[in-house]
This record gives C-alpha cells, structure tokens and sequence, in this order.
C-alpha cells in the first residue's frame, strides 16, 4: 500500500459507498433488517413484478446480493461481485422502467445509477486500500 495512489482512495470510497448501500438492502431482504421486508416480503415483492417466487429463490437471491456487497465493501473477489449485483440491479432497473425514469415516481433511474457504479468498479478493480491486493501477497486467490 505505499505506492498507493489518489486513484486508490477514489476506489475506496467507491467501494464503500456502492457495498454500503448495498449491503443493507441485501439484509433487509434477508433477514428483515433496516426495515427491510425480509424473505416473506421479499417473496411477494418478487411476485409483484410477475416473477415466479418459489420458496428456495428469495432466500439465494437476498444472500447473493449480501454475498456481493461484501465483496465489493471488503475489495475481495470485487470484480465477480459488482458485476453479479450489477446483474441484479439492472434487472430492477429493467422491471421499474415501464414506471418511467425518475426514481421517486418508482422509475429506473437510481437502480441504473448504481448499475453502472458497480460495473465502473468491476473494469477498474478494487484499487490498493482492499482485501484482494492483501491476501494476494499470502497466497490467496
């Protein structure tokens, strides 16, 4: 981390702030946390865009979206996981365009944002301040 550069805090604080704002979300459906709907709730949100809910699929969808904003929060594994929860919220932008484009009318427009900050992350890499760099140099993947 000594030749860090300025590039690497940005990346920091990108990180932090897209696996921050993700992780709670991915708790709420999970388990209920921060007001979240937990999986029952998350079940019927699912339904209500016409997808099919079975009982094992809101539990591996909440722990993947969990799963992933670890990874980007912690910088480890970053890039599989931005691009997995970038997936993940392009599907919702996808479901909430025919509301239109601005997000407090229910639009796609925040669910693109961070679509496309997670997938900056993803072409860039977890930057110097992260896990990955770290446990590299121990011989971890």
């Amino acid at each position: 981390m000594a030749g860090a550069t300025g590039l690497d805090l940005a990346l920091l604080l990108l990180r932090m702030a897209a696996g921050g704002f993700l992780l709670p979300h991915a708790l709420g459906k999970l388990f209920g946390w921060f007001g979240g709907p937990g999986l029952a709730g998350f079940a019927d949100e699912l339904r209500g865009f016409g997808l099919p809910a079975p009982r094992p699929m809101p539990l591996l969808l909440a722990a993947v979206q969990v799963l992933c904003g670890l990874a980007v929060l912690l910088g480890w594994q970053t890039r599989p996981g931005a691009v997995i929860a970038a997936v993940f919220l392009l599907s919702t932008a996808l479901l909430a365009l025919p509301h239109g484009w601005f997000w407090m009318r229910g639009g796609a427009e925040y669910s693109l944002f961070w679509t496309l900050t997670l997938l900056a992350i993803a072409l860039a890499g977890p930057g110097a301040f992260a896990l990955q760099p770290s446990l590299a140099g121990a011989g971890w993947p």
